[in-house]
């Protein structure tokens, strides 16, 4: 099933130009299939994890992988971002490299993914289960979610206000599990029924012609697939950071590079990757775009950084998230506007429902929402349960479903210590922006 994971990355200010919209496709499994790719993932992850270490490169790629702290707990964004900044205030006179490879699991090139996977197993050919597994990856077939739902009723077009939408039949968060029976998936999704064509995809061109290279992103074993397709290049780079007394770090398609010395060690830093990663696949290549290069240098003060790359880093080295000016870590404005818009969205849904048959008391019941279960997706969750509202989550550290912004945000200043005591006042306004969300989108929908 594929869907599209959109969103704009950063509002912008008066008279940039527009940034280019996200766009990021997730491919995931069927039940059945996951379980399978699960199970040939950990047999794939015990070989690399020994490969990783033969090379004595096991602290390099650090993404969808079982890192622990000295506490014995799995490390997490947060924790590698710290990692990052540690070493930057440790070195002193530096250079911070952040490097991104462009649509990294839609340009994998299957040979070498073959090849590796032949290295891993320790053999000169994949036995026949494991090619299985590595065919269905590489010649995957994917429907669209929304043509689906539209296919088997649940999404249609409606007239609001004079204009067409499409809108879901069910709510949601009602949908069956089983979206239709064996019979009905063969003729009105794979074309058994003349009248209804085929909206079954594979991996190929706009041609139709079969791709060599790409891997749906959501599946179980792409995330280790993407892990060990670049193992000579992490050897590679590990080497050279290690040459100058640096570090090298790769977070997925995310290359960090922490290097002592100035302009020069950054400009060689990048212009090694940029000719390794071309060994990799004709498809792969770096980013210019989110190229990050910031120096750091002692002064009297502490550190004091400097831009070296246009469009980036105007306010710090920015890294998996959080932002880095030297003294004082921050979470990235991209991440916050990202937050706000995701709150403006659920207004609007909150509205939607509310707006067939308006409070009389606005106010009051904006304050019974925003305090209630609104906030709560966002902002703080309750650490005891209200016995005046049992539908209110109470916070737990075991449980996901309870963790909002808020306590990732809380969390995060916590492990960044007294360098991280300026994120929690990034939110003061967070309560202020969600009501005048859940405001503008009330009156909306009452108009």
């Amino acid at each position: 099933m594929l869907y599209h994971d959109e969103w704009q990355p950063f509002r912008t200010r008066k008279g940039e130009e527009r940034p280019e919209k996200k766009n990021r496709p997730i491919r995931y499994a069927s039940r059945r299939d996951a379980y399978i790719l699960t199970y040939y993932r950990r047999i794939l992850a015990e070989k690399y994890e020994a490969k990783l270490k033969a090379l004595g490169i096991e602290e390099c790629p650090i993404a969808y992988r079982r890192l622990k702290k000295v506490t014995g707990a799995g490390k997490s964004n947060i924790d590698f971002a710290k990692d990052a900044f540690d070493e930057i205030e440790r070195q002193g006179n530096c250079v911070a490299v952040a490097l991104d490879i462009k649509g990294y699991f839609e340009n994998l090139d299957h040979g070498r993914i073959k090849e590796v996977w032949c290295e891993l197993l320790n053999v000169g050919k994949l036995p026949a289960d494991h090619f299985t597994i590595f065919k269905n990856l590489t010649r995957y077939h994917v429907v669209d979610q929304k043509e689906v739902y539209r296919r088997l009723g649940y999404l249609k077009c409606k007239t609001v206000k004079a204009r067409q939408r499409e809108q879901f039949t069910v709510p949601f968060n009602e949908m069956p599990e089983q979206l239709c029976s064996p019979s009905d998936f063969r003729e009105k999704i794979c074309g058994g029924n003349s009248a209804l064509p085929s909206i079954v995809r594979g991996n190929v061109d706009e041609e139709g012609n079969r791709l060599n290279h790409g891997i749906p992103q959501g599946a179980p074993i792409s995330d280790l697939i993407a892990n060990f397709y670049l193992l000579g290049f992490d050897v590679s780079l590990n080497n050279f950071a290690r040459q100058s007394g640096g570090i090298y770090r790769r977070y997925s398609d995310d290359i960090l590079l922490i290097l002592p010395g100035a302009g020069s060690s950054a400009q060689a830093a990048e212009q090694h990757a940029i000719a390794e990663i071309q060994k990799y696949g004709s498809q792969l290549a770096i980013k210019p775009s989110k190229t990050c290069i910031v120096k750091f240098e002692t002064t009297e003060n502490g550190l004091s950084f400097q831009s070296l790359r246009s469009g980036s880093g105007q306010n710090g080295f920015e890294y998996l998230g959080f932002r880095f000016d030297g003294r004082k870590v921050y979470i990235r404005d991209t991440t916050l506007s990202r937050v706000y818009r995701k709150i403006a969205r659920s207004a609007k849904g909150v509205a939607h429902g509310v707006g067939k048959h308006p409070p009389a008391n606005v106010d009051q019941f904006l304050d019974e929402v925003l305090y209630g279960q609104f906030s709560q997706r966002f902002h703080r969750v309750r650490s005891k349960s209200n016995p005046r509202d049992p539908r209110e989550r109470t916070f737990s550290m075991e449980d996901p479903k309870t963790w909002t912004f808020y306590t990732y945000a809380k969390r995060a200043s916590e492990i960044f210590g007294t360098k991280g005591d300026r994120i929690l006042p990034q939110l003061r306004n967070a309560r202020k922006v969600m009501k005048s969300r859940l405001r503008a989108a009330l009156e909306r929908a009452v108009a």
